[in-house]
């Protein structure tokens, strides 16, 4: 898969990322090391050990590598769960959110691997 057709397939915008790093062999570099980034676990575990604070600062974190990326959809649904957070406690929507940044950030790692 090209770097076009993975931004497509997401639903996003390759030329809004050449924007911002200007070169495709840059944004391969960032996304391969983004499946390196240890954020997403965290956060995972985070909610596993009901910490809702380690829970913000990884979904926090997240949400801004995504963005950097151009992983929009999963720059906005951690941003939404950012925002669920911020006050350190977990509420009756937190895991919802959760459930939608385990979504998009899955379909991004797995396009991530398919490119060539």
């Amino acid at each position: 898969m090209s770097l076009s057709e993975f931004y497509s397939s997401l639903g996003e915008s390759l030329d809004e990322v050449l924007d911002r790093l200007r070169m495709e062999s840059r944004i391969m570099k960032y996304l391969r090391l983004f499946l390196e980034d240890p954020s997403f676990n965290e956060l995972k575990e985070a909610f596993e050990s009901k910490d809702a604070k380690t829970a913000f600062r990884a979904a926090h974190t997240l949400k801004g590598v995504a963005a950097n990326l151009g992983l929009n959809k999963l720059s906005n649904t951690s941003s939404d769960l950012t925002e669920d957070l911020r006050p350190g406690v977990f509420t009756d929507k937190s895991q919802a959110l959760l459930e939608k940044v385990e979504a998009d950030y899955i379909a991004a790692v797995e396009g991530i691997k398919q490119l060539e």
